[in-house]
């Protein structure tokens, strides 16, 4: 009897455990997430510049400019498509949740800082990542079919 309480109590203590383990993780948003940041970047590097664009959210960050609408996010996907390879093979360096003291990453101006503290989307993340290019900063939020739009990007970095 002893034995079968002792098996009843392990088993559920590692019932337990992962279950604790799984809801640890779902509990991170999806922009904080590597393999949904993976996806992301992927399905940019994949995809054809509609494609792109549709997983682009406008408001976008690029360096430190503002793109306001839809169009100019279709004409920069148009142009980047032109780089073969751009996000081929991405290494993710940090993802760090975004805060609006964060604007500086992007540019040291009222613009920046204006839209870190009053536009930036929901649960936002700051991913670094490596490619043949260079470093990149990009800025990752929300969820559109399971992964994160992009939101920003300023590259490659110094």
């Amino acid at each position: 009897m002893v034995s079968q309480n002792h098996r009843f109590g392990t088993l559920t203590g590692v019932f337990i455990l992962i279950v604790l383990i799984l809801s640890g993780c779902s509990s991170l948003p999806v922009s904080q997430r590597p393999d949904s940041v993976e996806s992301l970047l992927y399905k940019l590097e994949t995809g054809d510049a509609e494609n792109a664009a549709g997983l682009t959210r406008v408001p976008f960050l690029l360096d430190g400019e503002i793109l306001v609408t839809g169009k100019d996010a279709r004409l920069l996907w148009s142009n980047l498509k032109d780089v073969p390879g751009l996000f081929a093979s991405p290494q993710i360096l940090s993802i760090t949740p975004a805060l609006p003291a964060d604007y500086t990453k992007f540019a040291d101006s009222s613009d920046m800082r204006v839209f870190f503290e009053r536009a930036l989307p929901a649960n936002p993340a700051l991913v670094e990542i490596q490619t043949s290019f260079g470093r990149f900063l990009l800025l990752v939020s929300g969820k559109k079919i399971g992964i994160p739009v992009l939101a920003g990007m300023k590259g490659p970095l110094k």
